[in-house]
């Protein structure tokens, strides 16, 4: 006898969710369970039963694709933001020290805003705004003037 393939098992998994969402409903509307209530039935299939076959079956949770499609996302706007501003790895001149530091500090800026859009602490218009702030703030002499044109703008 083969293993279950992996599809199989994610199914299994499934198919148990949804039988313990119906037969919590239907304890609930039809009363096939007298003597349980039907959140005690959702509360043991959801928080012991579910988990304790998913341990067995060893599915994997599904959230890793959808972070790992998430990063992958995020690395490709930050080759594309180091392709436009040419902040990569190579740099044009060499002997410009100053541009390179500033290369590094934008890229690790980059990598924390990636890092919070990943974790789900920014939403995609934040994400985007903060990305666009940070493109127009390359250097800290830079960021100082935006943000006094910023309070005027503001005051006015």
């Amino acid at each position: 006898m083969s293993p279950l393939s992996e599809r199989a098992r994610e199914k299994i998994v499934e198919v148990l969710a949804l039988a313990v969402l119906g037969v919590g409903l239907l304890d609930l509307f039809v009363g096939v369970l007298p003597r349980i209530p039907f959140f005690v039935v959702w509360i043991v299939g959801y928080a012991a039963l579910l988990p304790i076959v998913a341990l067995l079956l060893d599915v994997e949770d599904g959230d890793e694709s959808f972070v790992d499609g998430i990063e992958r996302a995020a690395d490709d706007v930050a080759r594309e933001i180091e392709r436009v501003t040419g902040t990569g790895s190579r740099s044009r001149n060499g002997a410009d020290g100053d541009r390179r530091d500033r290369g590094e500090s934008t890229a690790d800026a980059i990598r924390t805003l990636r890092a919070r859009y990943a974790r789900g602490d920014l939403t995609d218009e934040q994400f985007e705004r903060k990305l666009d702030r940070l493109l127009e703030t390359e250097t800290p002499e830079s960021a100082t003037e935006w943000r006094t044109r910023d309070r005027l703008d503001e005051r006015s």
